[in-house]
């Protein structure tokens, strides 16, 4: 490569470092990525802190506790269809 040029005499060694500059210029920092570890960590605080709390509630119910409230939940919104099919007419 005599004065910078490749063997068909179009690429220069500042043209390719240019290149070479330019694919990095969207490349997260290290700062990018700091940040983004420290807010991910927030979140999965906060979804570990959810997941814990459901799993407390959940221990709380016996299964016929849970049994009981699916029925009435049923109940509830079998009368919710009944009144809005009575308002619609």
């Amino acid at each position: 490569m005599a004065n910078g040029k490749n063997k068909n005499g179009k690429m220069t060694l500042s043209k390719l470092a240019r290149m070479v500059a330019k694919g990095f210029e969207k490349t997260a920092t290290k700062e990018d990525l700091n940040e983004l570890k420290s807010e991910m960590n927030a979140r999965f605080g906060k979804l570990e802190y959810q997941v814990d709390e459901m799993h407390e509630i959940l221990n709380r119910f016996e299964e016929g506790d849970i049994l009981d409230l699916q029925k009435r939940i049923k109940i509830v919104e079998r009368a919710v269809r009944a009144l809005a099919q009575h308002l619609n007419k």
